[in-house]
């Protein structure tokens, strides 16, 4: 199910769904920081086009938006998502964390400058589990009615608002549930749209189409 979002990165992160979900505690444990510098570069959506030569329908990069991790601190990384139609820029800071056997990435949005401009604002941290190989980005993401009705059904307290479920449980409790409940709540059989490395596109022909 796709709807429209009011925000860039909810193109790529939640797509799967009209409601964005959260949890109020971290799940990356800053003590036990996980790397993964593929994550590093330039990433492209893409769209069907047609190839102006032999009239056929091709694949090419979508050069409307783009996302661009780079190394940020000492242990995470940052994403750029760039509306160049627009001309906006959206960040989150990006800290991978693992459940079982499962890559996961911590997504939340850059604090202020200064603690006047902090001061009574809730942290809020989204969350996803990703693959990548041959060049290709996987970030899967559950339907916020799903996780809402298994968080409930483990004991985990859950609020709910027009935009985002938060779920309240602390980090353990929540990397416990995301383990049992991996398959219910990201299917195999879900089709994920990739995010393809830059470098593995035909970006001359997409600027052209």
């Amino acid at each position: 199910m796709r709807c429209v979002m009011l925000t860039l990165i909810a193109v790529l992160l939640f797509a799967s769904g009209c409601k964005q979900y959260a949890t109020l505690a971290p799940l990356a444990d800053p003590d036990k920081p996980v790397y993964d510098d593929q994550l590093i570069g330039r990433w492209y959506g893409t769209k069907d086009s047609q190839d102006p030569q032999t009239g056929e329908k091709v694949e090419v990069a979508n050069t409307d938006n783009h996302f661009t991790f780079t190394k940020y601190g000492i242990t995470g990384y940052k994403l750029s998502a760039v509306n160049t139609v627009k001309n906006t820029t959206l960040e989150f800071e990006v800290y991978p964390f693992q459940v079982g056997e499962h890559k996961f990435l911590q997504m939340q949005r850059p604090k202020f400058e200064t603690n006047e401009q902090n001061a009574g604002i809730v942290r809020l941290y989204y969350f996803a589990p990703y693959e990548i190989h041959d060049d290709k980005l996987f970030i899967q993401f559950t339907q916020a009615d799903r996780l809402k009705r298994l968080a409930e059904q483990a004991g985990i307290p859950t609020v709910d608002t027009m935009e985002t479920l938060l779920v309240t449980g602390d980090r353990q409790q929540m990397l416990d549930f995301l383990e049992k409940h991996m398959d219910e709540l990201f299917p195999k059989k879900m089709e994920i749209k990739p995010l393809h490395r830059a470098e593995s596109l035909d970006l001359d022909m997409a600027d052209e189409t």
